[in-house]
């Protein structure tokens, strides 16, 4: 049994942005890769969990990025559990290139009683301490993120439907879809000129197929970017936005994010 996972990615042509570099979309994939292998290997990946009516629900995500390698490059993603944080089963993402570390995330995941809907207590596993390794690489609290207020300036706003082909085996909408969603809402000379420092998402309800979703977002204002090693810059200023997307269900909000974007190094 490995408590600690390691993976490496190389980088295909069709994972590169328009930059040339490794798009959020694929990083995120490795994440969630990783992520699954660990919990197979330990008895606790979605398939198994489903035979004893149970799941995973991914609630809170927080990944902080320092470079971004390009094609033919390998990413090493290195994951496992620390702990656990109220109900949130924790889970931490170490990324290198090239031996150096380029990022770190954590997580929280609950994991459901999918007849009765209600969320487990990790710990009701009595094996479950035996797989933490209690490493945390990004220590956050992940207290709620605010609203965007009804009277906020929206630096975009944009609608999609959840296609057939975005539904996970959770029946609703894969979490690699709002991450998509949330960015789509952002100007597109900021993506052009500037790169993704930090993205925290929290996870509040499921979209499901066919379903119309709002997707917009707001610019708060300049920010500090949290250095990731000891060679980070300590002093570089970024643009935070916040985001929001919401279900067409009256009242309905599926997603809250807040994203960081920084000059490119």
């Amino acid at each position: 049994m490995n408590k600690v996972w390691s993976e490496s990615y190389p980088i295909h042509t069709y994972e590169l942005d328009r930059r040339q570099k490794v798009s959020i979309h694929a990083v995120c994939s490795y994440l969630i890769d990783t992520a699954g292998h660990h919990v197979h290997e330990l008895g606790f990946s979605i398939p198994q969990l489903l035979e004893k009516r149970r799941s995973w629900f991914f609630s809170r995500f927080l990944l902080r990025l320092e470079a971004y390698p390009g094609w033919r490059d390998t990413i090493t993603v290195e994951t496992w559990p620390p702990g656990s944080q109220k109900l949130l089963a924790l889970r931490e993402w170490r990324l290198l290139c090239g031996g150096e570390t380029i990022g770190a995330g954590t997580s929280g995941w609950l994991m459901i009683d999918i007849e009765k809907r209600r969320p487990l207590r990790p710990e009701s596993y009595p094996e479950w301490k035996q797989f933490i390794h209690p490493e945390r690489i990004v220590v956050h609290s992940f207290g709620r993120l605010p609203s965007i207020d009804a009277s906020a300036v929206l630096s975009g706003k944009r609608e999609f439907s959840v296609r057939f082909d975005d539904v996970d085996l959770n029946g609703h909408a894969n979490y690699l879809c709002y991450i998509d969603w949330i960015l789509e809402s952002l100007p597109p000379e900021l993506r052009q000129q500037r790169e993704l420092a930090e993205l925290e998402v929290h996870f509040l309800r499921e979209a499901n197929y066919a379903e119309k979703v709002i997707s917009c977002s707001t610019r708060i204002g300049k920010t500090r970017i949290h250095p990731i090693t000891v060679r980070s810059r300590q002093d570089a200023i970024a643009e935070e936005y916040l985001h929001a997307v919401v279900l067409q269900r009256p009242g309905c909000e599926a997603v809250r994010a807040r994203t960081v974007w920084k000059q490119p190094r």
